[in-house]
């Protein structure tokens, strides 16, 4: 304790120690921002103090303001090394040894892009927002886009994942029907799966290298139907339900029906048609027993076995 014209200097250290910064009424508790009550009796003691030994002066007056200056400062460098500290803790993951204060119902950032950054060249997630569009990317080590959330200018959704080639090679979103779809593409970003909703019913789809479709599931409220395509695309074989009975149905590469598998309740019949769709010749089973029946090159019924 140093004794200076009866006045000690300890009290105004432990008097210093009570800065506060803001207060309740100016805002969220932080240290150093602004003086407390007991912050600004120093200032006044110590004013009072150089009045009462310099007398009031222009100089003395200046030196008392260079003071108050400094002191200031002080409080502005404390303030700013309690910030870094913080932010120094919530870096090594210690928020909890942070003091308690309250946090804002919600964030706004005015901005068209934001960028989330690890490193000064690492930017792992970009936000983006213009006009009735709005995307997040999601991007690799190298800077590239990964993935990618957006909604579009029609305000459908839509989440795609891109290769290292910046291929899409999976989308998930949403039709202009407010249905969801699903494409699943190769490496070179050709799609060869497809699940989707279309008005018939749920479609999924497989497509070759060319983007033919190769297979195709339909299922309906009539019930489900299976289709096999050739290299070009073209329907060659079809399982389905006609009123409830299983059908299959085989076509050559003119298109026309060469064979066909049907029942009812009553029977069963297998049919093996020309090369235009007519009649050649026909299995078929009733009570009696099997029946085949054989056609001549017009489709008129020859003869039949047994007789």
């Amino acid at each position: 304790m140093v004794e200076t014209g009866g006045f000690s200097a300890l009290p105004f250290l432990s008097i210093a120690s009570w800065c506060n910064g803001s207060t309740r009424d100016s805002g969220s508790l932080c240290l150093g921002s602004n003086p407390s009550e007991a912050a600004r009796i120093i200032s006044e003691l110590v004013a009072e103090f150089v009045r009462r030994r310099m007398g009031p002066t222009t100089g003395q007056i200046a030196t008392v303001t260079l003071m108050a200056d400094e002191l200031n400062q002080l409080r502005n460098e404390v303030a700013r090394l309690r910030r870094d500290l913080n932010h120094v803790l919530r870096v090594l993951g210690q928020e909890e040894k942070l003091p308690q204060q309250p946090r804002p119902p919600f964030l706004l950032l005015d901005a068209e892009v934001i960028s989330i950054r690890h490193s000064a060249d690492k930017m792992p997630i970009l936000l983006k927002a213009e006009e009735g569009y709005a995307c997040i990317y999601l991007n690799d080590s190298d800077g590239r886009a990964r993935g990618l959330f957006q909604i579009d200018e029609n305000g459908s959704a839509r989440f795609e994942i891109w290769n290292k080639d910046q291929e899409v090679v999976v989308s998930i979103g949403e039709t202009k029907d407010g249905a969801g779809e699903i494409f699943v593409a190769s490496a070179d970003g050709k799609p060869r799966a497809g699940l989707k909703v279309h008005e018939l019913g749920g479609i999924v789809s497989a497509q070759n290298s060319a983007g033919q479709t190769n297979v195709l599931m339909l299922g309906k409220d009539q019930g489900g139907t299976f289709v096999v395509a050739d290299a070009e695309g073209r329907p060659v074989a079809e399982i389905t339900t006609v009123e409830g009975d299983g059908v299959i149905s085989i076509k050559g590469k003119t298109g026309y029906q060469t064979a066909y598998m049907g029942c009812d309740e009553n029977r069963g019949l297998i049919a093996v048609l020309g090369k235009e769709g007519e009649q050649a010749v026909a299995l078929t089973s009733d009570e009696k027993g099997g029946t085949v029946v054989l056609f001549d090159s017009k489709g008129e019924p020859k003869s039949n076995l047994p007789k």
